[in-house]
């Protein structure tokens, strides 16, 4: 048995809360074919493309891309590779170019970089593949992102589709913004990349496009697919078109029949349509009158397009129903990409440095003011402190503790970064990017904890490495316990990774960043607040069990007395992991909004 389908598409159906989606689609793609998908805004062609990508799951049916072995024209069905979109996408992505309708790159990158990263991330090694694409599209990638027109990220977007030869192309709307000179090339790229065998779906509202290009078009209406038509068939209609003039204005009735469809009359002319096999009818009725002249107005692709679209009055009415069972993925990678890791640091890195810096001052400053206060060196040499007491004080009340402020300043850093590594990518299409460089969700969002982790564990071994060199530089250490306060940092870093799990399992949710950085700072200020409500009186200490600031304690100085409050510590740590893992789930299953 022989087969080239490249993309199968069977009953593939999605509904959304807003009633809007894409019923029973079906079609095929074939290797060395161009497939049109046409359509207005809203019809259902990027909700179709989103999940042949893997970006969103569907409610039922399927989308699959058969990957073959070798590269041969005609290929056996025992050669080919079938991939589901939703569970094999990473797979998926190794093989396939993608253009999204919606271009969203990293605005403080330049367009080098970009391709470069996306170089790094394929594992590609030929550079001069990129430079060939950068050549024919004929502009400077060397331009920050933030400062390109629409024409020139678009062609970022196409370079990155094409530069890794994929077999498969996916094109939503892939033109947008490129003047005529570059649509021309765009044209000739897609016939070379046809006659290479490749199989290309292209989305497109430029119907030149689709007829210079595409083997065969799909028509969709209200997410359905109303109709499917070779491009030839359009070009060699049966059904022909015509203006005839005439010398003499004619009845509006005069040519009236049930043999011809009059479309509009103009001054001296008419322009009808008819089958070829009554043309012989229309010459005999000419016959009787003074032509000037007969045109044929060949049926394109637009004409046809607009049969199905020029009488649109209804407005939509849909379903809202909108079930959604997951079903888990069985892939087994979870590797963790430095790439990934050196683009979210990058990303954070500054804020972490001045949220991390400015308390390690603070802590530095704590310390020269206790050495120099009159106040503690008088009542330390009239016995009624010591300077273990007055370091320990410091220590809890300044630094380790919920009321400090490097506890404050570092609830900052997690919020705003904790809310940047999902939440705000997915909303500004950036995610996007990720995914199709042959990255999975799984190695996306456990490179983006790893760093958002590493930096906080960074930290706060800074401000205890700090805390110690402050100590030992007053030179009365030698009867500090350096455990308890070792103890304290721990405690305290929990607590901080706790919050950060909160932060975290928010922007893993949400699709838009307000929401994300709402939902989770009024749950970790929420907490503040009840904490400290708790301490003002014993009436209103019931407020401690209503936040999870009280599992961190610095209320003993004694190594052994830790053990009453081991269970606390572990209690934090098991949440961080809960929330963490949990976040990990929500993220590798959830839709990826248009």
């Amino acid at each position: 048995m022989k087969t080239n389908i490249a993309i199968e598409v069977t009953d593939l159906n999605k509904k959304f809360k807003s009633g809007y989606g894409i019923e029973n689609i079906n079609f095929k793609v074939e290797y060395g074919k161009v497939f049109g998908y046409l359509g207005p805004n809203g019809a259902g062609k990027s909700t179709t493309l989103r999940i042949l990508m893997g970006f969103i799951k569907s409610d039922s049916g399927k989308s699959s891309i058969h990957y073959f072995k070798e590269n041969n024209k005609e290929i056996s069905i025992d050669e080919l590779i079938s991939y589901d979109s939703w569970t094999d996408s990473q797979k998926i992505q190794k093989k396939l170019g993608y253009v999204p309708g919606e271009i969203a790159f990293p605005i403080h990158m330049t367009g080098t970089e970009l391709l470069k990263q996306v170089f790094k991330l394929r594992n590609m090694t030929n550079w001069d593949v990129v430079k060939k694409y950068i050549e024919y599209w004929e502009f400077n990638p060397n331009i920050k992102i933030k400062k390109m027109s629409k024409g020139m990220k678009q062609k970022v977007a196409l370079i990155i589709a094409w530069m890794h030869n994929p077999d498969v192309i996916v094109l939503d709307e892939p033109t947008t913004g490129l003047d005529p000179l570059m649509q021309d090339k765009f044209i000739k790229l897609v016939k070379k990349t046809k006659e290479e065998g490749k199989a290309i779906i292209l989305s497109s509202h430029i119907f030149s496009e689709i007829e210079k290009t595409c083997d065969y078009v799909s028509i969709i209406k209200r997410g359905k697919i109303i109709s499917t038509i070779n491009i030839k068939d359009i070009q060699y209609n049966d059904e022909k078109k015509y203006e005839i003039s005439f010398k003499n204005k004619l009845g509006e009735k005069e040519l009236e029949s049930n043999d011809w469809k009059i479309l509009e009359t103009e001054k001296n002319s008419i322009y009808l349509v008819i089958e070829n096999n009554k043309i012989n009818t229309l010459l005999k009725k000419l016959s009787s009158y003074e032509v000037e002249f007969i045109k044929e107005h060949p049926l394109d692709l637009e004409q046809y397009f607009m049969k199905y679209y020029q009488n649109e009055v209804e407005k939509d009415v849909i379903n809202t129903d909108n079930e959604y069972i997951p079903k888990k993925t069985n892939g087994k990678e979870h590797k963790i990409s430095l790439e990934l890791i050196k683009d979210t640091s990058k990303k954070s890195v500054y804020l972490w440095l001045f949220m991390t810096l400015l308390p390690i001052l603070m802590i530095i400053t704590s310390f020269i003011v206790v050495l120099n206060n009159p106040n503690f060196i008088e009542q330390i040499n009239n016995g009624k402190t010591t300077w273990d007491m007055v370091i320990n004080n410091l220590v809890v009340k300044l630094i380790a503790s919920t009321t400090g402020i490097v506890y404050l300043l570092m609830l900052v850093y997690i919020l705003v970064t904790g809310n940047g590594l999902i939440a705000s990518e997915v909303e500004k299409g950036t995610l996007v990017n990720l995914l199709t460089t042959n990255q999975s969700r799984k190695s996306v969002v456990l490179s983006k904890i790893f760093t958002f982790v590493s930096y906080l564990s960074l930290s706060c071994l800074l401000f205890y490495i700090t805390t110690i060199i402050g100590i030992i530089s007053t030179g009365h250490s030698e009867n500090i316990n350096y455990a308890v306060i070792t103890l304290y940092f721990v405690g305290l870093f929990l607590l901080l990774l706790m919050m950060s799990s909160i932060s975290f399992i928010a922007s893993s949710y949400f699709n838009k960043s307000a929401y994300s950085l709402s939902f989770a700072g009024g749950i970790i200020i929420l907490f503040y607040v009840l904490f400290f409500i708790a301490q003002i009186d014993e009436s209103v200490n019931f407020f401690k069990y209503l936040t999870l600031n009280t599992l961190y304690r610095t209320d003993y100085n004694k190594t052994n007395e830790l053990i009453k409050y081991l269970p606390q510590d572990i209690v934090m740590l098991l949440i961080s992991i809960g929330l963490y893992t949990s976040g990990y789930f929500i993220f590798i299953k959830k839709d990826l909004p248009l």
